[in-house]
């Protein structure tokens, strides 16, 4: 789910101290594995997530034996924002089915399957029936006022606000909030600038509810899908935020684009169990 608080007139960016030094339970305490000679120690995890990228789970932290993520899984949930979001059988062998009943989103909701499939370079998302299918995408009509959603996941179901997506002001606000500047086009929107920016958009929103099933939650790094205005620190959040942090005034929400940070994620969460 992406809120939006629309009083925000801009946003600066922010850095964060790391909110804790990383610690492991028996981390004195080798692992061993019943089919394996290798030995993994708590302390051996801990270093290689250490010496990752804020909250992207680089290649380092995701070849340890199955063992590993088995008992680290809360450790992993917490460094980099993630948690198992789905129901139990939403995703077989990794692919989930999505039926789209509404006709004016199926377009925006292929693009966001698109993105997904060609960055993980697998089929994760392919399009269901109504009689077959275990991701439904549909309109909901939700409030409207600040602390509102455009997009939502639960369980295995993503709704779009439809209040939102039939409101032409909605997305000009949007754009004047984030990025701190007057959306072009923004007051004609039968404008083509307009129209691009309008798609983008909405296939992001349906791109970052997918991210949702696959066990990502939020982040505040503009430049990844996964982002959201605030957060607080918990069991899948690593640090609270209450501003986005802007990179190279680069908003991916305004061009269905996922960063490296989202693809990681979601490399780690299959390999977590999520999806």
């Amino acid at each position: 789910m992406k809120k939006r608080n629309l009083l925000l007139v801009a946003l600066a960016s922010v850095s964060f101290a790391l909110a804790a030094p990383l610690t492991i339970d028996t981390a004195s305490s080798p692992i061993t594995y019943a089919k394996s000679t290798k030995k993994v120690t708590g302390h051996t995890v801990a270093k290689a997530i250490k010496s990752t990228p804020d909250l992207n789970p680089t290649a380092s932290v995701r070849k340890f034996p199955t063992s590993v993520y088995d008992k680290y899984w809360q450790t992993f949930d917490r460094w980099y924002n993630v948690e198992a979001m789905s129901r139990p059988g939403t995703f077989k062998n990794h692919t989930a089915s999505i039926y789209i009943s509404n006709k004016t989103l199926r377009p925006y909701a292929a693009a966001a399957i698109q993105n997904w499939n060609q960055a993980l370079n697998t089929k994760v998302f392919k399009l269901g029936t109504q009689a077959s299918h275990t991701i439904t995408v549909n309109f909901k009509h939700a409030g409207t006022g600040t602390g509102s959603w455009d997009g939502y996941y639960i369980s295995n179901r993503v709704y779009l606000n439809y209040n939102f997506f039939d409101n032409s002001a909605y997305l000009p606000a949007v754009y004047k909030a984030e990025t701190g500047q007057a959306m072009p086009d923004g007051n004609k929107p039968e404008s083509s600038d307009y129209q691009a920016l309008y798609v983008k958009y909405w296939e992001s929103v349906i791109t970052h509810e997918l991210g949702h099933s696959l066990g990502l939650d939020h982040t505040p790094y503009s430049n990844d899908i996964m982002e959201s205005d605030s957060e607080t620190k918990g069991s899948d959040f690593k640090y609270s935020w209450s501003r986005p942090i802007i990179v190279n005034n680069n908003f991916a929400i305004f061009q269905n684009k996922l960063s490296s940070r989202d693809i990681n994620r979601a490399h780690l969460t299959k390999i977590l169990g999520y999806w």
